[in-house]
C-alpha cells in the first residue's frame, strides 16, 4: 500500500487501542490518542495528492478510517460520561438514524461512504472531533459545542439524503428511457413486395399454335 493508505489504516488501529483506555475512563490519554488520529487524518490526503496515488481504494479506506474513529469517540464518551446520553439520548438516537440512513443512499447512489468534497460533511466532523477533544481533555461536557455539532452532522445528512436521492432518480429514468427505446428488428428485414410465384405467359404466337 502507498504510504497515505498506512496512514488511514494506522488510524483504525489507533481507534481499537484506544477502546481498553477508554473503557478504564481514561480520558485525557483518550484525547491524545484523538489527536494522533487527527494528524494522521491530516496527512493521508495530503501524501497522496502529492505523491499523485489518490484511488478509489485509499479514499474508501479513509472513510471507512474516519467514520470507526467518530463512532468510537462517541461510544467513549458515552462510558465516560453518561450523563451525555442521558441528557441528549433522544437527539442522539435521531441524528444517528439520519446519519445511517444518509450513509446508504450513499453506498446506494455512488458505492461509497461519505463524499470527500461535502464541504457540510467536513464542518459537522470538525466541530464533533472538537467536542470530543474538549470533553474528553477537561472532564466537562459542553452541551452548547454538542448540539451545534449534532446540528451541523443533520443538515449534513439531509444534505447527503438529497443529493443521493437526485442522483438515484436519475439514473431510474435514464434506464427507463433505455428499456422504452424503440428496438431495431433482430436481423429480419422487411422485405419488399412479393414477388409473383406463378408467371403468367405471354399469348401463343401463330407458329406455336398447331392446327
Amino acid at each position: 500500500m502507498p504510504p497515505a493508505d498506512w496512514l488511514s489504516a494506522a488510524r483504525l488501529g489507533i481507534a481499537a487501542a484506544l477502546w481498553p483506555l477508554a473503557l478504564a475512563g481514561q480520558g485525557g490519554v483518550g484525547a491524545a490518542g484523538l489527536v494522533l488520529a487527527g494528524v494522521t487524518d491530516a496527512l493521508d490526503g495530503f501524501l497522496a495528492r502529492r505523491a499523485g496515488q489518490t484511488s478509489v481504494r485509499g479514499a474508501r479506506l479513509d472513510a471507512i478510517a474516519d467514520t470507526a474513529l467518530l463512532l468510537s469517540a462517541a461510544a467513549w464518551i458515552g462510558i465516560v460520561h453518561p450523563d451525555v446520553v442521558r441528557d441528549h439520548g433522544a437527539l442522539l438516537l435521531a441524528v444517528a438514524m439520519l446519519y445511517a440512513l444518509s450513509t446508504g443512499v450513499t453506498w446506494v447512489a455512488f458505492r461509497r461512504l461519505v463524499d470527500p468534497r461535502q464541504l457540510s460533511a467536513k464542518v459537522a466532523g470538525g466541530l464533533l472531533y472538537l467536542f470530543a477533544l474538549v470533553t474528553l481533555f477537561t472532564g466537562v461536557v459542553a452541551a452548547a459545542l454538542l448540539v451545534l455539532a449534532l446540528a451541523a452532522l443533520a443538515l449534513s445528512c439531509l444534505e447527503t439524503i438529497v443529493t443521493a436521492s437526485h442522483a438515484i432518480h436519475a439514473r431510474a429514468t435514464a434506464s427507463s428511457h433505455r428499456s422504452h427505446a424503440p428496438q431495431n428488428a433482430n436481423g429480419v428485414v422487411s422485405s419488399t413486395s412479393p414477388a409473383a410465384s406463378v408467371v403468367t405467359s405471354s399469348a401463343p404466337s401463330p407458329t406455336d399454335t398447331r392446327p
